[in-house]
């Protein structure tokens, strides 16, 4: 079996530790994250794709997204955190998977678990590139529990009818082509799309 990367949710409680408690949770938390995993090339379809929760979040910038806001869309949502080594790693390629489909009916939207704006800031400033994608703050955690993201990173894919279809837990590989393919094969026009509605998963 594939080990992955992930980092335990803390159930949307702010990362606040000092001194000694924050050394112990650290080297608690650290074989979580530190694993010899190879990060995902695929998401995994849903046998059964079910309809997505609501969403409902405040974007850094102050705006509200919900669902909605990407009617007719196919929408990644990657759950993650700061203090997240795999986290952290996937948010350079989650910026290029968003400006490989810019102009389709795709959108990636983060959803940060329980940091704070500052905290948030700081880091995408430490970054290569800004990512141009929503970045929603989900402070108590209520959403990512919803979504059943119980560690991050937690990915999901919601298809253009609002059904979740593709999930992964742990590390991905957001510039693998055949990840890729799996969202080009959701998109409006694609000879798949339909298909993708209608079948069922293997």
């Amino acid at each position: 079996m594939r080990s992955v990367a992930v980092c335990r949710s803390r159930g949307g409680q702010r990362w606040r530790v000092r001194g000694v408690l924050a050394v112990v949770l650290l080297l608690l938390a650290a074989p979580l994250w530190a694993q010899s995993g190879v990060p995902a090339k695929l998401l995994k379809p849903l046998a059964e794709p079910r309809a997505a929760p609501a969403l409902g979040l405040e974007a850094l910038d102050g705006r509200e997204y919900g669902l909605a806001d990407f009617e007719g869309r196919v929408i990644l949502v990657n759950f993650w955190a700061t203090w997240c080594p795999p986290c952290r790693k996937e948010m350079p390629a989650l910026a290029r998977l968003a400006q490989h489909f810019q102009g389709a009916d795709f959108e990636v939207v983060g959803v940060n678990v329980g940091e704070s704006v500052e905290r948030i800031q700081d880091f995408l400033q430490t970054l290569p590139v800004l990512p141009a994608f929503p970045m929603l703050l989900d402070p108590d955690g209520s959403v990512s529990q919803a979504w059943h993201a119980r560690v991050v990173p937690t990915t999901v894919v919601v298809d253009r009818y609002g059904h979740i279809v593709l999930r992964a837990v742990g590390e991905v590989d957001f510039d693998s082509p055949d990840l890729r393919g799996q969202i080009q094969a959701l998109l409006p026009g694609s000879g798949d799309a339909e298909a993708n509605r209608t079948a069922p998963a293997l």
